[in-house]
This record gives structure tokens, C-alpha cells and sequence, in this order.
């Protein structure tokens, strides 16, 4: 099944966009994701369109380092719950160690690992590379400037590293590596890691809340419930609310996002009691039945949305769906 990301997420890149004078509405839409998930809690996007956002925010931004501004443009809230859990958590070894046992809240596959070396004296938080995907060069700054940001709001003391390493080569900027983590920073790394003292890391901090953390842990694992419960079906209609302003939620190209056949998903959806074509005639209507009712959207901006070549081709399907035209439901309504 197709590998997804927590839209909420996103809000930090749109924010690191504002930072360097882009638009972000372009930058989404040009990669296919709608911003408005962003702010519908437990909503996903696609792992790959993750990935494109990524490559699109390098053309665009001319600063190299622009990812370790993930350090000053996130908010708890974009972690979803796993945010707040981590904030209230009684040490910063078990903040890293909640954010790995739950981070499928905001990314399916495993994206790091914690290994104790005592004969260094470090605990290394290392990021695992995706095989098929390698993190690009901003993704891997983005990650450890917002666990380090994490970490030291935990802290509430300075908090320096005993290294920090890239798998990317050294950029021009090196300068803003040394000023965000105050540590010994390697590039051409083999890993991509976080080493901080065994010295700090169990130290019992002031903000720890157990209590408080056994609420979330409850909230996220029913969230994670959820996630290995959707169907086919609710994972396809996400798709074609995302397709239908460009005009290609087609079987095809949904397929082609989870990563099988179109036969392959017909069958699927067969096993549901559904097709794809009903489940896009269904996500239509309901779509259209909302916006029809909105009187701030013309009726040539729903026939856009829903992904009609033009106006009343939209109105014939809609009055087929209702009985009504959309200028008389929208009188009734």
C-alpha cells in the first residue's frame, strides 16, 4: 500500500517558504498537494509527493541550507500529538525513543534508529535512508535541525552535540551548520547521525509530564489504529479529491500513486463492493453538493475543482445526481 506523510507536517515547509519570499500555494499545487489538508487534523499526503515538494523548494530557494531553517519554523502542532508527547517527555533519551516508537503518526516507513555506544560515551540518533528514495540534502538538514530544536526546548539549557554528521558533501554555507548545532559538523558521512552525551541524556527534565504523555500515547496509538484499518476504497477517494482540480483522477494515474495496476486495483475495489468510477462519481457529488451550497464560489470555480472541462458539463452531471440544476439547488439550499 502507498507510504504517506502527515500533512500537518507540511506547514513547516510552508513556512520556510514565506522565510525565503516564495509562494507557497504555487509551490503545492505545482507538486499536486492541496494545502487545505494541511489543516485537517489526521489528514495524509503521499510519500512521493513528499518527496517532489522537497525537489521543488531546492529549484526555487537559492539558499543551500535553506533546511536547517526547519529549526525555526515548526510548532509542536505540526508533529500532530507526537509533538506534545515528545515535549512532555521526563528525558531526552525517551523524547528520541517516542519519536521512533511512534513515528508512523507522521511518516509510514522508519526513518531513524538509536544505538548506544559506550565506549564513545553517545547516544547516536541515526537516520535510516529509504532504498528506493534517499533523503535529499535539505531533508536530511530539516530532520536534525528540528530534533535538536526539539531536544533543547526539552532541556531548557544549552545542549551542544558531541558531533553531527551528512551524508551530503560540505555546501558553501558550512558556517550555518557550525551556528545552529555549536558542534563538530561532518559532511561525506557514510550516516546521517546525532551524537549527544550519555552524560545528558538521562538527566530528569523540569517539563516531564507521564501523566500528561499516557493520555497522547493513548490518542496516537488510536490514530495508528486508524491508519492500518482504511480501506481501498477511503485511500482512492483521498486521491481523487487531491486529482480532481488538474483533471486526473483517472484509474490510471490513482493506480499508479498506490503503486499497482489498474486491473490490479479494479479487483481490489471489486473485493469492497465498489468501482473506481463510482467512487469518483460519489466523490463528486458530495464535493459538488458542498460547494454548490457556498455562495462565495462561482459556478465555474466548483466546475474547475471537480475536475469538468467546463460549466455545463458540470451542471448535467449535477443535475442528474440531484434532480435539480446547480442555480436551484443552490435557491432550495
Amino acid at each position: 500500500m502507498e507510504l504517506t506523510n502527515l500533512a500537518s507536517l507540511k506547514l513547516m515547509h510552508w513556512k520556510i517558504l514565506k522565510k525565503y519570499k516564495q509562494n507557497p500555494d504555487d509551490v503545492f499545487r505545482k507538486v499536486g498537494l492541496n494545502p487545505n489538508l494541511m489543516h485537517t487534523p489526521g489528514s495524509r499526503y503521499p510519500q512521493g509527493k513528499s518527496f517532489a515538494l522537497w525537489e521543488e523548494m531546492s529549484l526555487r530557494i537559492p539558499d543551500p541550507c535553506y533546511g536547517l531553517s526547519a529549526a525555526e519554523c515548526w510548532h509542536p502542532s505540526h508533529l500532530g500529538t507526537l509533538g506534545y508527547a515528545m515535549l512532555a517527555s521526563s528525558s531526552l533519551r525517551i523524547t528520541l525513543e517516542r519519536l521512533i516508537r511512534f513515528h508512523q503518526v507522521i511518516s509510514d516507513p522508519p526513518f531513524a534508529e538509536l544505538n548506544e555506544d559506550k565506549e564513545q560515551g553517545v547516544l547516536n540518533f541515526t537516520l535510516i535512508r529509504p532504498p528506493d528514495a534517499p533523503y535529499a540534502a535539505p531533508q536530511e538538514d530539516a530532520i536534525l535541525a528540528l530534533t535538536i530544536s526539539i531536544l533543547r526546548m526539552n532541556f531548557q539549557q544549552e545542549l551542544l552535540p558531541d558531533s553531527v554528521t551528512f551524508t551530503h558533501g560540505q555546501p558553501e554555507c558550512v558556517d550555518a551548520y557550525m551556528n545552529l548545532f555549536q558542534s563538530q559538523v561532518i559532511f561525506d558521512s557514510p550516516i546521517c547521525n546525532l551524537a549527544l552525551s550519555l552524560s545528558v541524556v538521562d538527566i530528569p527534565l523540569p517539563s516531564g509530564h507521564e501523566q500528561l504523555v499516557k493520555a497522547q500515547e493513548q490518542i496516537m496509538n488510536q490514530y495508528l489504529a486508524t491508519l492500518t484499518k482504511e480501506d481501498l476504497s477511503t485511500k482512492v477517494q483521498q486521491l481523487i479529491v487531491e486529482h480532481l482540480p488538474s483533471g486526473d483522477a483517472s484509474l490510471e494515474s490513482t493506480a499508479s500513486e498506490l503503486y499497482m495496476s489498474p486491473r490490479t486495483l479494479q479487483r481490489l475495489l471489486h473485493n469492497e463492493g465498489k468501482t473506481f468510477l463510482s467512487l469518483l462519481n460519489e466523490t463528486r457529488e458530495k464535493i459538488a453538493r458542498q460547494y454548490v451550497c457556498d455562495k462565495k464560489k462561482n459556478m465555474t470555480e466548483v466546475a474547475f475543482v471537480l475536475g469538468f472541462s467546463d460549466q455545463s458539463a458540470f451542471s448535467r452531471s449535477f443535475k442528474r445526481w440531484t434532480g435539480k440544476s446547480p442555480t436551484q439547488y443552490r435557491k432550495a439550499a
